[in-house]
């Protein structure tokens, strides 16, 4: 027998019988949770009156009972309820029951994986650990607060903020970003958009290594390059010896030198990176639960169209749509900025001011992200003489516009002006 509790869920719904202003309270109560068909159709039916703003009474039993006798039925449940103050401690047990049978069908179902020719070990730990992750055996709902509680809280929280001096966000060292934008927020999907060669991942490389070399653990999740492609990048960055000296064994003795120290200073950042071909969702999350219980302060992931998705029977824009949803889910569980690398389509090729509608796969991109950063190319002008773009295109909690950058190709390093007076986009 799967596990269940039989006469706890009729103790819950004889408490509502007699008490149905219970129900108010009970913003946990699911039919799917009771085990019992019948008991499990009575919650129902009670949930959808309480929606409605209808009446509870013990009539609605009639019809689900199943018994020419449904009144003597009734009473039975009612009076076996020992004490209607006590439904939530009821609810609890068979709340718990309920998350020990989904348990148990994750287990059953591996078990069947395990015994099925061809099945692939990995796919089937990753619908496992995708079925384990959906199951909450904790409370899903939460309270409304009243805007009064609200307020007390935010009060709070602006005065850590003028205490520590600086934004509540984490700094990525692109100085005008930081000071008109505040960094990125825990809790926050950022989308870091171009076209391939533009630098998108030398700039998420920066930005991991400047927070990381303050001793704040950051996670680089690499589906394109290796992590000793990524180690040599930086370091090239860091020491301004040129990419191609290296890659043709060209460097003369200062080269060597610079790049050694580089490559030594940064051997000692909180920097872990995980470079796989075919990351799944249910991976990075494994990675990041991990290591939030090291203080983990940015995940990275380079980049989304490289995610395996966990279902790819399933058309592509679904897919990414999924992946997207994931991701904004897992930055409001862990409490961490995540920023995800992510292509623009063709029709952004050359664009200076690329549109949210040249995100590939954009309408889920859009809609999940609470920023979305573009990086351009910029032809210079005696006005801007800058040669890159980190254009603002969403933020959902501030201000749109560009911030003028300069990529250096040699360092393969991006510098920012500056904070400047520039007038953003309403």
């Amino acid at each position: 027998m799967p596990p269940s509790d039989v006469e706890a869920e009729r103790w819950v719904i004889g408490s509502i019988l007699l008490k149905p202003a219970l129900l108010d309270d009970l913003t946990d109560l699911q039919a799917r949770d009771f085990y019992d068909a019948v008991n499990a159709a009575i919650v129902k039916e009670i949930l959808s009156l309480h929606t409605q703003g209808q009446p509870v009474h013990i009539e609605l039993l009639k019809k689900h009972l199943g018994d020419d006798d449904w009144v003597a039925t009734a009473r039975e449940i009612i009076t076996a309820t020992p004490v209607s103050g006590h439904i939530h401690y009821y609810l609890e047990i068979v709340r718990n029951k309920a998350g020990l049978r989904r348990l148990r069908d994750v287990a059953e179902n591996l078990f069947i994986d395990t015994q099925t020719p061809k099945v692939v070990a990995g796919e089937a730990l990753n619908r496992s650990e995708s079925a384990l992750s959906a199951i909450r055996l904790g409370h899903d709902e939460t309270d409304p607060v009243t805007l009064g509680e609200a307020t007390l809280q935010a009060s709070a929280h602006v005065d850590k903020i003028q205490q520590r001096g600086q934004s509540a966000g984490v700094l990525t060292g692109l100085l005008t970003f930081d000071t008109d934008m505040g960094g990125l927020f825990p809790g926050e999907l950022s989308i870091l958009a171009a076209r391939p060669g533009i630098g998108k991942t030398s700039l998420a490389l920066q930005i991991a290594d400047h927070i990381s070399s303050k001793g704040n653990l950051v996670y680089f999740a690499s589906l394109e390059m290796s992590a000793v492609e990524l180690s040599i990048r930086l370091a090239c960055s860091k020491s301004g010896v040129s990419n191609r000296l290296v890659r043709t064994g060209r460097m003369n003795d200062q080269d060597n030198r610079d790049l050694s120290e580089a490559m030594n200073k940064q051997s000692h950042n909180a920097f872990d990176i995980h470079d796989k071909a075919s990351l799944t969702i249910t991976e990075i999350r494994r990675q990041i639960r991990k290591r939030k219980k090291h203080d983990l302060t940015l995940a990275i992931i380079d980049y989304l169209q490289l995610i395996t998705a966990e279902d790819r029977r399933l058309p592509r824009e679904q897919q990414v749509a999924t992946i997207t949803k994931s991701l904004k889910e897992m930055a409001r569980e862990f409490e961490i900025p995540i920023l995800c690398l992510c292509q623009l389509n063709r029709q952004a090729e050359g664009e200076e001011s690329p549109k949210l509608s040249h995100l590939r796969e954009s309408g889920a991109v859009e809609q999940d992200s609470d920023m979305v950063l573009f990086l351009a190319p910029h032809t210079p002008t005696d006005s801007a003489p800058n040669n890159a773009s980190l254009v603002v295109a969403k933020n959902r909690n501030g201000e749109i516009g560009p911030i003028p950058l300069d990529w250096h190709p040699s360092e393969t390093r991006f510098t920012c002006t500056e904070p400047s007076s520039m007038e953003w986009a309403p």
